[in-house]
């Protein structure tokens, strides 16, 4: 798993991207806040770029995200492909990308 300690967060019962919506017990947002809440900090940041959000955290082409994502054991690789996700999106991803392969005939 990660190497850094995460705080542990509490709900306030507020949405978290700055909305001020009353949300439900144990949520931080308001359905679909988050991406908001993600994209306003993108902009402020990194000027709504990715490529200056990983390279401020030192990622790149020869340091990859995805790859360290996989070696601390939060996302997994796909076993008949290069491709990297969470467990749920490997499922979906097998279920598009090799059902057909495995059901064309020879």
């Amino acid at each position: 798993m990660t190497t850094k300690p995460l705080p542990h967060l509490t709900p306030t019962g507020t949405c978290w991207c700055g909305c001020a919506r009353k949300v439900g017990a144990g949520s931080f947002f308001a359905p679909g806040h988050d991406k908001v809440a993600e994209a306003a900090l993108l902009a402020v940041e990194y000027g709504s770029s990715v490529a200056q959000l990983l390279h401020a955290h030192g990622y790149g082409p020869g340091h990859s995200v995805s790859t360290r994502a996989v070696s601390e054991g939060v996302w997994q690789r796909c076993s008949s492909c290069d491709y990297a996700g969470t467990p749920a999106s490997i499922a979906n991803h097998t279920k598009r990308a090799h059902s057909t392969a495995l059901t064309d005939p020879v």
